[in-house]
Formats: C-alpha cells, structure tokens, sequence
C-alpha cells in the first residue's frame, strides 16, 4: 500500500495544499502527504482516524456525541427489607475462575431489580468469611450498595452462622416490621461452615432455625460445594421455592432473575375449606377395640451428621433437629420406635333399607279344563228389553181467534206426569 501511494505520488503535477484550521488535527502518520487519509468524505484512504489528516482533507465537522443511555427503570416496586449474605471466604477467590466477579455481577443485578425508597425496599449486606460484617445496614441507597458489591474480595473461612446470626439482628434492630414491612434474607454460599474451628452446619442450621421463628423469611442459595440437605434444612418452607442449589453461579443468576417479582408476589397460601352443615348424629354402636399396631424400628444412617457424637434426629432427647427424616442418626440416638396411627373407625351401619315393592303377578292364559270334564254352563243371556212405548200424537187444535182482551196471567201449571209404562215381564226360570 505504500508503494502505491508514492508511485501515484510522482504523477502529482500540482500539489493540494490545505490551509490548517483551528480544531483540525494533522496526528496521523500519513498528514501533510498531498492525500486525504482519514476515510471522510472525499478521502482517497482510510488509514487514519477521522479528522486526523487536516491538512491533505480539510477541516471535518466531528459528529455529535452520543446520547446518554435511558436511566435504568427497576423491575418491579415491594415494600420488604432485604438482607443479601454473599459467602466472601477465599473459595469464591478469582483464583478458582470468575467466581467473584460472577458472584458482583449477580448481587449487583438484585439490586437494580428493586425499586428503593423509604416506602419501598430497603437492602442490607452482610459479607462473611472467617468472621462476617454488616457492611450495608439497611439503606435505600443505591449508590453506597453497589459502592459495597464493588468491594468484594474473598479470602477466609466460612461462617454461615456469623451471617445468618448478624441478619437477624439487622432485621430484628433496623427493619420495619412493626409496619407490616416483611424481612427477607438471601444466602449465597458454595461450602459448608468451617469457622469458628470445630463448629458444623449444625450451628448454622439453629441460627436459621432462630431467624425464621422471628418472623423473617430464609432463602437458602448454594452452588459446588455446599450441602443441599443443610440448605433445605435451613431455608423456609417449601424448599422447592426458598432452597436452590445450583452447580455454578450461572444456574444461580438463572433461577432468581426474578428474585423481586418473588418476593413482592409471594405464593398466596391455599383457601381455607367451605364450612360444612354438621352432620347428624350417627347411631353410635359400640364397636370391640383394634388390636395393638406393630411398632416400626426406624434405625438407619442416612443423616449427614449421623455418627458425630450428638443426636440429630429431633427425636426425645436429641441435642439437635438437623436430620431431616426422624430416625436417621440411629448410631447417636438409638433406634427409634414408631408406633403407624391407628385404622379409621368403621362408621357404624346405617338405618336398614326398606325392601323393595313385590312384583306385579304375571299375567296368566285363560285356563282351560282338564280333559274329560266338560265345560261349565251358563245361564242363557236375558232377551232385550223392549223399548218404551210412545204416546199417541195428539190431534191439532184448530186455530183461535184472537181474543179481544189479553188474557189474564195464571200460575204456571204443574208438570204432567209421566206416560206409564207396562210392566215388565217376569224372569225366565233358569234351565
């Protein structure tokens, strides 16, 4: 390309000579060569940057800087306090990969989401590792909780009991919930407790235990290495939407992308049952008892902490209830009896049921006589009876004269009995 532009160079009979220009720039390497290479409007090259060839293009109008980007609009407006735990020990060091900058990314996508306001939500940070720290009491700054986020570096142990004890205070001190505001508390963690040394997920189990009887709810959030049965011991009820665990924080950022919708449209609890009219009193009848049910012998070691030297089961005398199936930690509690419930009574009988109506009889033939029997007679049918006998027709009367006064008015006259009849014949003796 160089030895092009020379060689056209030699052609150049008159040399374009430009004056500079206040604001014109000659940086580029190739100014001042009596050809326009900053790629603008009537360049013969664009091997420099716009505007950078003055002398050989002229001056050029810079383009207008671009438009500020739109302010970001939250998700979705909820009045709750929210307290983010992010685990800082040095397993979410850079040093395993983008951990710690996946783990910024997603803090700070929670915190865009919510609208915040004194009216609005409020957001707490706790950062632990070996000891934990409130770094953010709750604030509806956003400015100073991304300030928070931005400072994140993991070093240490893990102390998930620190985190989960300081967030009830933090609720308990600082929230509004004698407002009716809810607090929420997101736990985000890849391991298990280590610190202080010779403390368990146990501990970190009672303090969640401590947290949700104060009225606060636990999400319990875990990835590589942490527990799922200490997550699900530890978060609210039901797991299936307050315990998560993922196998990178990718899996994280994608099933709490909506972490405020949740939160500000929590799953309604289900209608209580219609009332029901009493039913009327059965018949009570006494009915013999059933025999004893054979006691079940739960022993088995299906418990993370079974075998530890403390019962964990939540039985009689456990020291703890962090095994979540009763009966799970039989080499520190014992066999454990369960005695199964009882079968249901058998309701007693009701009233008998009226028996059905009989049949109709069956409709029969005409029954003949046995042969050799000849057949009953009857009596001969009586004759008609003749019919009445008429009167005889009277004879015409002959016409009358009309009379010369109108005649008097007489009382009706008494109906005329009837013809008689002969008397009918007497019956025929029978044959």
């Amino acid at each position: 390309t160089l030895l092009l532009k020379h060689m056209r160079l030699a052609f150049l009979v008159l040399p374009l000579v430009a004056a500079s220009s206040p604001g014109c720039l000659n940086t580029c390497s190739w100014s001042s060569d009596f050809l326009c290479d900053d790629g603008g409007e009537g360049s013969h090259y664009s091997v420099c940057a716009f505007g950078t060839d003055c002398d050989d293009c002229g001056s050029r109008t810079m383009p207008p800087p671009a438009s500020p980007p739109p302010p970001y609009s939250p998700s979705c407006s909820a009045a709750v306090d929210l307290v983010l735990i992010l685990d800082e020990s040095g397993s979410m060091s850079s040093a395993y990969g983008s951990i710690a900058a996946d783990v910024k990314r997603f803090a700070a996508s929670v915190v865009m989401s919510f609208s915040l306001g004194a009216s609005l939500a409020k957001i707490s940070i706790i950062k632990f590792s070996t000891v934990c720290e409130v770094d953010l009491s709750l604030s509806d700054s956003r400015e100073e909780a991304m300030n928070v986020i931005s400072s994140y570096s993991p070093s240490g142990g893990t102390c998930i009991s620190c985190a989960l004890e300081a967030a009830r205070n933090e609720l308990d001190s600082n929230g509004r919930g004698e407002s009716g505001v809810p607090g929420y508390v997101f736990l985000l963690t890849d391991g298990v407790q280590t610190s202080p040394s010779g403390s368990t997920d146990k501990d970190a189990i009672l303090q969640a235990i401590l947290l949700k009887a104060a009225g606060h709810t636990l999400y319990a959030v875990g990835f590589a290495g942490a527990a799922e049965q200490t997550l699900q011991a530890m978060a609210s009820t039901p797991y299936s939407q307050y315990a998560f665990l993922g196998a990178s924080m990718s899996d994280i950022s994608a099933a709490f992308s909506q972490l405020c919708t949740a939160v500000a449209s929590p799953s309604a609890p289900p209608p209580p049952p219609p009332p029901q009219q009493p039913p009327l009193a059965p018949i009570v009848v006494p009915q013999p008892p059933p025999p004893p049910a054979n006691p079940i012998i739960m022993c088995d070691e299906s418990c993370q902490f079974s075998s530890d030297g403390t019962c964990d089961d939540g039985g009689s005398g456990a020291d703890y209830s962090a095994c979540l199936v009763y009966g799970s930690d039989c080499v520190d509690c014992g066999e454990r009896v369960l005695y199964p419930s009882p079968p249901p009574p058998v309701p007693p009988p009701g009233p008998p049921a009226s028996p059905p109506p009989p049949p109709p009889p069956p409709l029969l033939p005409p029954s003949s006589p046995p042969p050799g029997i000849p057949p009953p007679s009857l009596p001969p049918a009586a004759p008609p009876r003749p019919p009445p006998l008429e009167p005889p027709p009277s004879p015409p009367s002959p016409p009358a004269s009309p009379p010369l006064f109108p005649p008097p008015i007489s009382p009706p006259s008494p109906p005329s009995p009837p013809p008689s009849l002969p008397p009918s014949p007497p019956p025929l003796p029978p044959p």
